[in-house]
């Protein structure tokens, strides 16, 4: 139940994250209404296109949360 309501917030825009590590899932603009849509996955001053599959496990392993991204702020959609 937690991965469907998460992943229904990462394709509405939400940002998942911890402003301390700097890492951060997000669903990119450009990413909106495709079949499979490819998440951004930010650390360490890196970036890497991951699958929702990913970004999930990545998400409940990092126990990452809702946040504002330090250039994108709270949501990708605007």
């Amino acid at each position: 139940m937690l991965k469907k309501t998460t992943e229904s917030k990462l394709l509405a825009g939400y940002i998942y994250g911890d402003n301390v590590t700097k890492e951060y899932v997000y669903l990119p603009g450009s990413e909106v209404d495709t079949e499979e849509p490819m998440l951004v996955y930010e650390d360490n001053g890196g970036r890497d296109n991951i699958g929702m599959e990913r970004a999930l496990e990545i998400i409940e392993k990092r126990s990452l949360k809702p946040t504002t991204h330090p250039v994108l702020g709270k949501n990708t959609m605007g």
